[in-house]
Parts: C-alpha cells; structure tokens; sequence
C-alpha cells in the first residue's frame, strides 16, 4: 500500500487542520432529513472536531447521527468514511461501529446549499454508551475489550483500501510533523522541550523511520478516550467505536499506540495497559510480534504530537480550544511526563516477556 502524505517540510497552518467544523441552522437540517430521509425528529448537538454532528430522536426513540461536512473537507476523504464503514458492515456485521444509512433514493449523502456555500450531510445510525473520557474509569478488563474491539476492526478490514487512506492527516505521527523543529519548539510547553529534545531525534534517527518501512494497512487509529463507549450495565466492557475521520494507511503499531497513549493518560499503568489491550487484541487478529519493539516509542510519539496540535488548536483558537486547554491538554502533558520517565527498554522487555507468555 502507498505510503502517506508527509506535510511540507514538516510545516504546519491552520488550512491543514481544518479544525472549523459548519454550524448550520437546526431548521435547515430538520428540512433535509425530512426531505431526503423521511425522517422528522429532535435534534441535540454533539462535539465534532472537523464535522457539526448531531444526535437525532424519533418519536419511537429511534436514533441517528446526522453529519455535516465543512465546504473544505476533501471529497475523497468522505468517500474514505463512507466506503470502509461499507466495508465493515459487509465483512463483519456484529461491529459495535456505526452503520451508513442510505437517503430515500438510496444515495450515502445528500447535499445542502447555505448562504452560497455546498454542504456533504450524512445520516449513520446512532452508538448508545458513555463516552470513556467522562468516566475516566480505566482498567485492564476494560483495556482488554477494547483491545479485542479494535482487534476485530483490524480483522475485518484486512484486504481494505482506498486513495484517500494515504492522503495528509495531522494526527499521523509519520508525517512529518513530528520531526519539526519549528513545531516542537513553538507548541512544547517550555519544561518539555528540553526533555523531548532528545527523544524526537531518536525518533527521527531511528523508530519512525522503522514504522514508515513496516506493512501498512487501513487503520481506525482514533480511538482516544472520547471515541470509546462503554456499557452502561458493565463499566469494563467496550460496546462501541465511533468515529472514523482520522483513519489512515498506517502499521498496526499505530493503532495500538493510539488507545494505549489515551489510556495512560487517565492514570493507567503504561505496562499493565499494555499487555491487557494487546491480549485482547490477539483474541481477534494476530499482534505484530516485530512491530512490538517500538511501541514505547509509538506511544510517545502520539502523545508528543498530541501535546503539540492541542496547543496549536488553543493557540489559534480553532475549534473547542477552552475545553482543551481546561481539560485535555493538562491530561496529555501529565501522561507524556510519564511517559518519557520510564526506561524504554526495560518497558519493551517487560511487554514482551508478557506477551510470549500468552503465546
């Protein structure tokens, strides 16, 4: 599969976050889904990091997620979502992932015009649980089902591709951005520079390198706190992922960094963390066993880079940036602190050691 994007020069503006999602009036919207889905019901506002997305309720107590699209998003990288949540409902229909529901004449999207500008609107069905950022309840039972959740995801999208999945993502910590000087030095708070100092060149040198040569394949890869949902009957277990805006072409290294660097940073411990998400992994796809000794650095990398775009986004005040810098920013800068005081190699050691335990 092609290798992704990398960002000019490892140079970063606010056009490539496109962190600016559309506000466009609720009766607008009630409009089209009447029109195009037929379907009339109440609407309540969800967070959305590129997307306005929407929670809807029929009289029934059906409900929906409708998403509109900003005018900037890229065609190609709708089409991206569109076709891999296809995909996974074809080869896996028991997915707790969200499900595309077509319009009245069959059609995946349909397009609204506001004030001069183009519309995409989606409609896809609604994934009831509570959002694991706000339980911050974090434990290797609860790490293990997600760990085979996202084990299961991997599974059914193997043999998966599409243009887009190597298009530029910011959150891609193989893109370049990474090993940016001008970012690390702006956007790392100034008592972690020096310390991320050598570990971004070690990086640079030797483990990102290392992943960029590994198998890609389509991944999730963001599946933070926010995107996880847990049963409201069992606080250990995983009833569903959403969100699939980030995806990428990527090592499977990288989708375990991505929950693992989250999940650190509500407290857990990083090894324990570990070795619960990737045995549950391993219950719905096979872990790769060579991709495990860089998964320190993995990790690291994702919450060095998550640091960095929150405080780009605060900085330029894009989308939700008071809630990032009362909330997630303070938690991200916590786990990369910790992170960076364990040893990296007795970390692997340990990980691996687990691991062939289980074998």
């Amino acid at each position: 599969m092609q290798r992704p994007t990398t960002s000019p020069l490892g140079t970063l503006s606010t056009d490539d976050l496109l962190f600016v999602p559309p506000d466009l009036p609720l009766p607008v919207l009630q409009e089209t889904l009447l029109r195009d889905y037929g379907i009339d019901g109440m609407f309540k506002r969800l967070s959305g990091e590129r997307d306005q997305n929407l929670r809807v309720r029929t009289k029934d107590d059906t409900e929906y997620l409708l998403k509109v699209a900003s005018p900037a998003e890229d065609p190609a990288l709708i089409d991206f979502q569109i076709e891999s949540l296809l995909h996974l409902a074809q080869r896996d229909p028991d997915l707790p992932i969200p499900r595309m529901i077509p319009s009245q004449t069959g059609e995946m999207t349909v397009k609204v015009v506001h004030e001069g500008e183009t519309h995409v609107v989606r409609l896809l069905s609604y994934v009831p649980g509570t959002p694991l950022s706000l339980s911050g309840h974090v434990t290797e039972q609860l790490a293990q089902s997600l760990g085979q959740v996202l084990g299961q995801i991997n599974h059914a999208f193997a043999g998966f591709s599409h243009p887009a999945a190597t298009k530029f993502m910011p959150w891609n910590t193989l893109n370049g951005l990474l090993e940016s000087p001008q970012l690390a030095d702006a956007y790392l708070p100034d008592h972690l520079q020096h310390a991320c100092a050598p570990v971004i060149d070690r990086l640079a040198r030797v483990s990102l390198p290392a992943m960029r040569d590994m198998p890609h394949a389509v991944i999730h890869y963001d599946s933070h706190s926010g995107n996880v949902l847990i049963a409201r009957d069992n606080a250990d277990e995983v009833c569903g992922l959403i969100d699939f805006g980030d995806m990428i072409a990527g090592p499977i290294l990288q989708d375990l960094a991505t929950p693992l660097a989250s999940l650190i940073e509500h407290g857990a411990d990083p090894v324990g963390i570990s070795v619960a998400l990737l045995g549950g992994f391993a219950k719905a796809h096979p872990i790769p066993l060579d991709q495990l000794p860089y998964l320190h650095d993995a990790i690291l990398a994702r919450l060095i880079l998550t640091v960095e775009l929150l405080t780009f986004r605060i900085r330029h005040d894009l989308s939700e940036a008071e809630a990032l810098e009362q909330t997630e920013l303070p938690r991200s800068i916590r786990a990369l602190e910790r992170q960076l005081e364990m040893d990296p190699q007795d970390f692997i050691r340990r990980i691996m050691d687990a691991v062939s335990q289980t074998e």
